[in-house]
């Protein structure tokens, strides 16, 4: 099983709302290099970066993660 991020969903949301990348970061108490590397695609890292772009963006997880088999 993979685990991946909807990116096309985030980056929508996040021009919506006007936020960068740093500032989903900021909001979420997470490092920049980790949303960063969930946003790119390598890899979703800690645990702590989806809730983090999910409450910035005022998404839920059903939303933006992709669960393949």
């Amino acid at each position: 099983m993979k685990i991946k991020l909807d990116t096309k969903k985030i980056y929508l949301a996040m021009a919506e709302k006007g936020l960068t990348a740093a500032e989903i970061a900021r909001q979420g108490e997470v490092s920049q290099q980790a949303v960063f590397n969930a946003l790119n695609g390598n890899r979703i890292g800690k645990v702590k970066v989806v809730p983090a772009i999910c409450k910035a963006l005022d998404l839920s997880a059903k939303d933006i993660v992709i669960i393949e088999e």
